[in-house]
């Protein structure tokens, strides 16, 4: 062990206990994947993943403000201002915008990139493929799959589906950053990127891959036997003498050939086979990685090769959409669900009214939403979706929405809110127009889940006025407006009520919706909602007086209060005891408007810092709303601890599960922005329940990063449990500084996971793995999925009984029409309902972008399988059959490219590039003498290969190239075989034995 602390760095990790549920993953290898990995690994100075991603994404965003005009002000910044400082999403974006303008939707971009990127190292379907971390000497499989990667983000950012475009560019960042860690480019003295990675038409040459397992050999041997923690000089000089790239080999799948380098480090079991040792260069620890001293150096080439990639995909695509794709704008977009029967002509023409005063007043500048987008409703049709980023475009859709016959209760409102929130990016605030209540309750469950999971607002415009259009059938329960009220509050949204009257004045809060809002106060006593008869007999009912008191902070400003109900008239007080009453429209605090039931006041500038009085005079229900802009905010998401090989935090897409060790992660915008009130310190955050708070949670560091910071959350929590997360902080003077995560969320009795790795094309089959794990008590389960578009979808189990702490996993087969547009979004929901004990369904969602097919340049060259040796025999018979061995050689065509070889139902087999084809050494003892491997190409479709021993005394020499006769379609996995194979099989066996 050359470290001197390496000793100490191994007794600290055997004695760290694994968590009770999460086991250690498999084959996670590659730098580490986010900032808690240091934590969990004692590896402060690493470099990791998310490291590397976000600085190349700073990077980038500040090459285009440098070249980028500012509409008003000209170029605003320059590079060498930022050079020697540590660059910031928040510094960086308030030197081109201005200090009063957001980065949180920006910060949410990248950390959905980071979180994906980090993400490979963690799920089922990639951890354990080599392809996707360079390794096993598949350089070739890997550049293609990074190739194909490429077309992806392109293809999704064409189609602005910009949320699954940073899902793929954040994987393809971490296979493009393993490169330079796992293979031996760095060895070679190299500094540079390499150039011809990921490089459309370009050929990676120069590999020492091959295979050594079998006599004579037939590839290069790489490495030397290390039987230290640091392995420095256990590459081979001719290596280097050549310049021939490898990478290590990992555990035992596949299986290191003799010869050949191993990925190495504590967890790599393929280790102990020499050459033992290893060449990663992931950590600076060398308890993980053997090459730990060029660390610093790989992770340098590293980012270097992601800025490089980021700066041409930004070129290729243009700014506009790169900007996009990473939220690199203070604009938000313009949503809008409206219900179109035929009382509704002056809820549309108010939304008409207001889209018309955005996109007018906001066009051109940064401002302008960044993309529109509209969902009809009535009964009993719901859409379709109208999504577009020009407004041209949409005002002319909007303008063909118009009321149509019918007009009785009630309308299929969430289903019309759920394609909304399927396709609104997070952070999104939707409105939603309607008079009706919803006839599609059955999906409050869904649709909390998606807003829970996208962090959307959802605020609803309400008119109640019978005596206009809508029909009368039955009497019209005062409750009926509760499941809005109740969805409106867990998004951080509003309900307002009003009448046609009034709906054109109150439509103006659209206008005000903002990245930079924040939620400041919010109370509601009863049912707001409220017939207009009932609210004439409260007029004659005694009015009572209530306080309320929030804290406005010193960097809040533009705070609006808004009031409706059953008030007869208020007073607001600020911290220095001067008050102004309803009664006065315009006095030293605000201006009030009254609009129908509702009251509105802005409060004037500058905004008093401190505690406000609110008084009221109520007369049964009312709500309260107070509303500021700050830059100062925060963005959180849950984590699991994944420990292991590569540990870290693992993002869950879902809300905290019961029994489950989770982390919240606190990302903080703006703390030094604010010179008036110097620099925000974050003190915790506290769970806060509907009846008061649950629990205050101590925030830990992690980072080297003030911003970015994880509480535990208390194993206490029941499924019952709803909170929202309140961050709380101190200004530079000391002054108390509250920010409330606008959602509501509730705890899961279970985790659901949806995967896949295989591409999905028009008329193609696709197959997705789920995954449902229960930490708690015993429970059975009914499983349901669907699709968006309603495609025919079938999954394995439809029902399930798992007791504490197991898991179940299974596949669903989706059927894609051969219709189905290229650049379309299906959307894939797996629901488990509770049948014992009773309890609230959980949810997973998969969005899946439809590829346009492949061009195949030469329409009758299928793939090919190709025997071209067999070495080794089986027999006599009395020889025990695990004695002898036999290895045979084949050679595989396929235009695609190959991804991966395995035995059927067992082990994969490592495979390497021999020109045009893929070569592939499959060993076996005489157990078994013949197996069908599964060869898997990068368009995910699968294919056997069959192979055989050959007889005693029986040896086949090698072929380079299959002949003309052989060149026929190799048979589909699981399919029955066809004529074809049948021959193909048969002339291979008479060549095969016509060879001796």
């Amino acid at each position: 062990m050359d470290h001197p602390l390496a000793w100490f760095r191994c007794l600290l990790w055997l004695l760290l206990p694994p968590p009770p549920l999460y086991l250690p993953p498999r084959g996670a290898h590659a730098f580490f994947p986010n900032f808690w990995s240091r934590t969990m690994a004692f590896t402060w100075d690493s470099v990791t993943h998310q490291d590397m991603t976000e600085e190349a994404i700073l990077n980038v965003t500040l090459r285009i403000f440098v070249e980028m005009q500012h509409p008003t002000k000209g170029k605003r910044i320059r590079e060498e201002d930022f050079k020697g400082r540590t660059l910031l999403a928040d510094d960086i974006f308030a030197a081109f915008y201005g200090p009063e303008v957001s980065a949180k939707r920006f910060r949410g971009a990248i950390a959905q990139v980071a979180n994906a990127n980090a993400a490979m190292d963690f799920t089922n379907t990639t951890r354990d493929d080599p392809v996707l971390h360079f390794d096993s000497e598949l350089i070739h499989s890997t550049n293609s799959w990074l190739l194909k990667t490429r077309k992806e983000i392109l293809q999704a950012v064409r189609s602005e589906q910009y949320v699954i475009a940073r899902g793929k560019l954040g994987q393809l960042l971490h296979t493009l950053q393993d490169f330079y860690s796992h293979s031996n480019w760095i060895e070679l003295g190299h500094r540079k990127i390499h150039p011809h990675l990921l490089q459309p038409g370009r050929e990676i040459k120069s590999i020492a891959e091959g295979f050594l397992s079998c006599s004579p050999p037939a590839g290069v041997r790489t490495c030397t036997d290390c039987s230290d923690w640091t392995c420095q000089g256990n590459l081979l000089e001719g290596l280097l003498e050549k310049g021939l790239l490898t990478t290590g080999f990992y555990g035992a799948q596949p299986e290191k050939p003799i010869g050949k380098c191993s990925h190495g480090g504590r967890f790599d079991d393929s280790r102990h086979r020499e050459p033992r040792g290893g060449i990663n260069k992931d950590s600076s620890s060398s308890l993980f990685s053997p090459h730990n001293y060029l660390h610093r150096e790989a992770a340098a080439v590293a980012q270097e090769a992601s800025v490089h990639f980021l700066e041409k995909l930004w070129r290729e695509i243009k700014s506009k959409p790169f900007m996009r794709l990473l939220d690199i704008s203070p604009a938000t977009g313009l949503s809008f669900v409206v219900d179109t029967t035929g009382s509704m002509g002056e809820e549309i023409s108010a939304a008409k009214r207001q889209a018309w005063e955005i996109i007018t007043a906001r066009r051109g500048t940064f401002q302008e939403p960044d993309f529109y987008l509209l969902v009809p409703f009535n009964d009993p049709e719901f859409g379709p979706v109208h999504k577009t980023s020009d407004p041209d475009e949409f005002w002319k859709t909007l303008n063909t929405i118009s009321p149509l016959k019918g007009g009785d209760e009630p309308e299929m409102c969430l289903s019309a809110l759920q394609l909304a929130l399927q396709n609104s990016p997070p952070y999104s605030e939707i409105f939603v127009f309607t008079d009706a209540s919803p006839k599609d309750a059955h999906l409050k469950n869904s649709v909390e889940a998606l807003i829970q999971e996208q962090k959307c607002k959802v605020t609803f415009l309400i008119t109640e006025d019978p005596s206009r259009t809508r029909v009368k059938r039955e009497t019209l329960s005062p409750d009926r407006f509760n499941l809005y009220i109740s969805l409106a509050h867990s998004s951080g949204g509003q309900i307002i009520f009003t009448d046609n009257e009034n709906i054109q004045r109150v439509s103006e809060i659209i206008g005000e919706s903002s990245t930079s809002s924040v939620t400041l106060f919010r109370h509601q006593e009863g049912n707001i909602f409220s017939p207009k008869g009932s609210q004439r007999r409260r007029r004659k009912e005694a009015a009572k007086l209530e306080d309320h008191t929030f804290w406005i902070d010193s960097l809040v400003d533009k705070v609006v209060l808004t009031i409706q109900g059953g008030i007869r008239a208020f007073e607001m007080r600020n911290p220095a005891g001067v008050t102004q009453a309803s009664s006065s429209a315009s006095g030293p605090l605000a201006k009030i408007q009254s609009i129908g039931s509702i009251y509105r006041a802005v409060l004037s500038p500058p905004v008093h810092a401190g505690k406000w009085t609110l008084t009221l005079q109520s007369q049964g229900h009312y709500s309260v709303h107070v509303q500021g802009q700050s830059t100062f905010d925060f963005l959180y998401y849950f984590a699991v601890p994944k420990d292991g090989r590569h540990p870290g935090l693992f993002m869950m897409d879902s809300s905290p599960v019961q029994g489950l060790p989770t982390y919240l992660v606190v990302m903080a915008t703006s703390l030094k922005r604010s010179p008036e009130a110097g620099s925000v310190q974050l003190k915790a955050v506290n769970l806060e329940g509907r009846g008061g708070s649950l629990e205050e949670l101590e925030l830990e560091g992690g980072a080297n990063r003030t911003d970015l910071l994880v509480a535990k959350l208390p194993h206490t929590l029941m499924t019952d449990s709803s909170f929202s997360v309140v961050l709380r902080a101190m200004d530079g003077d000391g002054r108390k500084v509250e920010r409330a995560a606008p959602q509501a969320t509730t705890v899961e009795a279970s985790l659901l996971e949806l995967s896949t790795d295989a591409p999905v094309f028009p008329g193609r089959p696709v197959t997705i793995a789920w995954k449902v794990t229960n930490p708690g008590s015993s429970k059975q389960y009914d499983l349901r999925v669907s699709s968006l578009p309603g495609f025919p979808v079938n999954i394995s189990s439809s029902r399930l009984q798992l007791d504490s702490n197991q898991t179940a996993t299974g596949l669903i087969a989706l059927n894609v029409p051969d219709a189905t547009d290229p650049g379309s979004v299906i959307t894939l929901t797996l629901q488990a309902s509770l049948l014992h004990p009773s309890g609230d369904p959980s949810f997973a969602h998969l969005q899946l972008l439809v590829m346009p097919l492949p061009l195949v340049q030469n329409p009758v060259s299928s793939p090919v399988c190709n025997v071209t040796s067999v070495r080794g025999s089986c027999g006599p018979p009395r020889t025990p059959c695990h004695d002898q061995r036999w290895t045979a050689t084949l050679r595989i065509w396929d235009e695609a490219g190959v991804r991966s070889v395995q035995v059927e139902g067992g082990a994969v087999v490592a495979h390497h590039s021999d020109g045009l084809a893929e070569s592939v050494a499959y060993t076996s003892d005489c157990c078994s003498q013949q197996a069908r491997l599964v060869v898997t190409n990068l368009l995910g479709e699968k294919y056997q290969c069959q192979v055989a021993s050959a007889p005693p005394a029986l040896t086949l020499e090698p072929r380079a190239s299959p002949p003309e006769d052989l060149r026929k379609p190799v048979v589909a996995a699981g399919a029955a075989a066809s004529w074809g194979w049948v021959l193909m099989v048969f002339m291979a066996t008479g060549w095969m034995m016509c060879a001796t």
